[in-house]
């Protein structure tokens, strides 16, 4: 057994080395030499895609357009012109008057000539409106060595390995875990706010009336996605506050105040806010809803649906977020579906078993340092009404369908908040906790969708912010209308999500249980372990989201002005330049947060380990493999933004 001090002493020398040796490598002599690019800039991307120097080289760009009108700005760099064809660029510059009034000017070029003179990843960027797959459309300028790239895949290994020698030091991984915090207790307006019948009405309806005015903009606005308000806040504000904010900190809350299948939940109660009570129970609630009133088909009752539809969706994911038509013909079908369910089914069933978002957002809710619990369970089992489930003059029962009494997990609880209504114990509070205090995957499709969503974080990763203008063409099949590479994109995109990494990992932890001689169920191994992806995949999301905020911004002031792309002028924003945030210090916060996803998955998987294994150095063994497949997927994403 190794001491404390000398585990300790161990993984702090390690992060000197890991912090040192990309640095050390970095002082070989290099020979500057001179590039002489001859770039050529078409629908949506550049040729070459990638271009390769060294710092002190000078890279002389030659450019020219083989369609239409074009954009360069190198991210680090005072490097921006705009392509035409033939040959002719206008490069931009910036001067001050005899007053100190900066001016700008466009010189026309024939080449652009600079040093490289910083090193790391540069993206290029498009700047001019050139298509639906124009803000999408990249190069990239890799400028050696790599220090910072090759800092962070060391820090990576760094991170698993003192994980492990931290496990060791004690034969419990870590203190007793922190007890969470009623916020019920601390914030007693808190409590009063979530009792009232209007409560979820008033935050949910703002919401509902913009939404269904973005499905309005999507059909009658600009076609051309970055000048159409649904696409730009919907799939670049939205997606980055759900994947950053909503799910870290609130686990489902978005379900809460979701406006797709509110008509059809007011259509089955008959009411927005009032409770509709009756005494004489039917079919075990004391409310009579609007429809058949079936229940969802038990065998049905997982995720596998949820599974399949998400990656059908994301087949045209990439025609999804470019066209506000396709937008529309989304939201509407969605809305046709939760119409229809509810006159057949109770309960929300489409938010629970077939709600592609739903389904990612119940498995990463488990993370989430927020959670709705009961907060004494033995209260629940004495109280014999279980008004949480069968409803009460106060609240309805719960349309999840979730007991408070037995929940020990997120996953399916839309914080609707009606349990906290109808419990006349006061028995449920509104509970702040460490980030990932549910650990329990429950089956294999719960599995498989974890791993599905690290597999199309990587997809989009490649064909969204990748400089790889072939791929974007195979996804982007409505504009090329080339079948046979859109069906090869989405045949790689099923393969790898239902075979190759379910696959690799289901080997790994299979092997992890012959290593340790676990005596126990494998399939329960496996899900345990499964856990680890989920803080690597809700921190891989926010690093792909960042760009999409940090560089077009602009384009949601914009729209803010200009809604519809008509033109407009409302609140003076409309013409606000593109301006990208500090791109350059993007990949090195991609890069902080890809490695925090790790630290998160390995020590909380740890932790649930304790109940299957408790000998220390055999929970380690089980741990090491999947680690190394974690280790891996980390990697893949530092490749595709810092490499």
């Amino acid at each position: 057994m190794i001491s404390k001090p000398l585990r300790i002493t161990a993984i702090v020398l390690l992060f000197f080395i890991a912090m040192g040796l990309p640095r050390f490598l970095a002082k070989k002599p290099i020979e500057n030499k001179t590039h002489v690019i001859e770039l050529v800039a078409g629908k949506y991307g550049y040729t070459p895609e990638r271009i390769f120097v060294n710092k002190g080289d000078t890279v002389i760009i030659k450019p020219t357009s083989k369609d239409v009108t074009h954009g360069f700005r190198l991210d680090g760099y005072p490097v921006e012109f705009i392509i035409k064809q033939g040959g002719v660029a206008y490069q931009k510059y910036e001067w001050k008057d005899d007053d100190g009034k900066l001016h700008t000017d466009w010189d026309k070029v024939t080449e652009i000539e600079f040093t490289a003179d910083r090193s790391g990843k540069f993206i290029f960027r498009c700047t001019q409106v050139c298509g639906n797959l124009h803000p999408f459309m990249t190069g990239e300028l890799i400028v050696g060595p790599k220090t910072l790239y090759h800092t962070v895949v060391f820090l990576s290994i760094w991170v698993m390995a003192s994980l492990f020698l931290w496990f060791g030091v004690q034969n419990r991984p870590f203190k007793k875990q922190k007890k969470s915090v009623n916020l019920f207790e601390r914030l007693p307006g808190l409590k009063w706010l979530m009792k009232r019948r209007s409560f979820q009405f008033f935050l949910l309806f703002p919401g509902f009336v913009v939404f269904y005015l973005f499905i309005l903009a999507s059909l009658k606005g600009s076609p051309v996605g970055n000048h159409n308000i649904a696409i730009i806040i919907v799939w670049i504000l939205w997606w980055f506050l759900l994947k950053s904010v909503f799910v870290p900190l609130g686990g489902r809350l978005w379900c809460m105040i979701c406006p797709l299948p509110a008509p059809a939940e007011w259509i089955s109660r008959k009411a927005f806010t009032a409770v509709r009570f009756i005494k004489k129970p039917v079919r075990g609630k004391h409310h009579n809803y609007t429809g058949l009133g079936l229940d969802w088909p038990k065998k049905l009752r997982n995720m596998w649906l949820q599974n399949i539809i998400f990656l059908l969706m994301i087949s045209f994911g990439i025609i999804l977020i470019t066209r506000p038509v396709a937008t529309a013909i989304l939201f509407l079908l969605i809305l046709a579906v939760t119409l229809i369910l509810t006159f057949i089914f109770r309960n929300r069933v489409f938010c629970l078993y077939l709600c592609p978002v739903g389904g990612f957002l119940g498995n990463y809710s488990m993370a989430s340092m927020t959670a709705l619990r009961a907060i004494d369970k033995e209260v629940c089992k004495k109280h014999k009404t279980k008004c949480c489930i069968t409803g009460s003059a106060e609240g309805w029962g719960c349309p999840w369908n979730r007991y408070p009494g037995t929940m020990d997990r997120n996953n399916y609880c839309g914080l609707c908040t009606e349990c906290v209504k109808t419990c006349p114990k006061d028995n449920i509070g509104f509970f702040l906790r460490p980030f990932g205090s549910d650990r329990s995957v429950k089956d294999y499709a719960e599995m498989y969708n974890i791993i599905i969503m690290l597999v199309v974080a990587i997809a989009f990763s490649i064909t969204m912010l990748g400089p790889w203008g072939a791929i974007k063409q195979a996804a982007n099949v409505t504009e090329s209308r080339q079948l046979y590479p859109f069906f090869i994109y989405i045949g790689v995109l099923y393969t790898m999500s239902l075979g190759v990494f379910p696959g690799i990992f289901i080997l790994f932890s299979r092997l992890s249980a012959r290593w340790t001689g676990y005596r126990g169920d494998v399939k329960q191994l496996v899900l345990v372990l499964s856990y680890m992806l989920i803080p690597v995949g809700i921190f891989a999301w926010i690093a792909f989201s960042l760009p999409s905020i940090m560089v077009n911004y602009s384009y949601v002031l914009n729209v803010l002005s200009d809604p519809l792309g008509y033109g407009w002028n409302l609140f003076g924003t409309a013409h606000v330049p593109f301006n990208p945030f500090y791109p350059e210090i993007i990949p090195l916060i991609q890069g902080l947060l890809l490695l925090t996803g790790l630290y998160f998955g390995i020590s909380r998987v740890n932790l649930s380990l304790t109940r299957l294994i408790a000998e220390p150095s055999k929970r380690m063994k089980a741990l090491f493999l999947p680690s190394l497949f974690a280790l891996g997927v980390v990697n893949i994403f530092l490749k595709l933004y810092l490499g």
